[in-house]
């Protein structure tokens, strides 16, 4: 599995297509469609639409899936006690994920820094 972390609109999705090669049909918005593509974009958002679900067994069914998160930790810290739960429970998934992870790239205007893994995408 590889982890793609970085800002809203930082190009994450062009990058990995890129990358991969393939097209917006192999993108998966959710962990249930992620276990048959090989690209799941938007987990941020997911786990706002479905809080305390978690990924389930994605990773085992697909455990070489590019998973494309939203940064959600940075900035000022919401007053609302939901929104800062959300970004609690995606900073937790994020942490967990990149333990697993074979890779994880953090993407900012387009660019890729490494943070885990060496060499080049197979």
């Amino acid at each position: 599995m590889i982890l793609l972390i970085g800002g809203a609109g930082q190009g994450k999705l062009a990058y990995v297509l890129e990358k991969t090669g393939l097209g917006p049909e192999s993108v998966a918005y959710d962990p249930v469609s992620a276990r048959t593509k090989p690209i799941f974009d938007g987990l941020a958002a997911w786990v706002r639409a479905h809080p305390g679900e978690g990924l389930g067994d994605l990773l085992e069914a697909n455990p070489g899936v590019v998973i494309l998160c939203d940064e959600v930790g940075c900035g000022v810290v919401p007053v609302d006690p939901a929104e800062r739960a959300w970004r609690e429970e995606v900073g937790r998934l994020c942490c967990d994920l990149a333990k697993k992870a074979q890779r994880v790239e953090r993407i900012f205007c387009g660019l890729s820094m490494v943070l885990k893994g060496e060499g080049t995408w197979k």
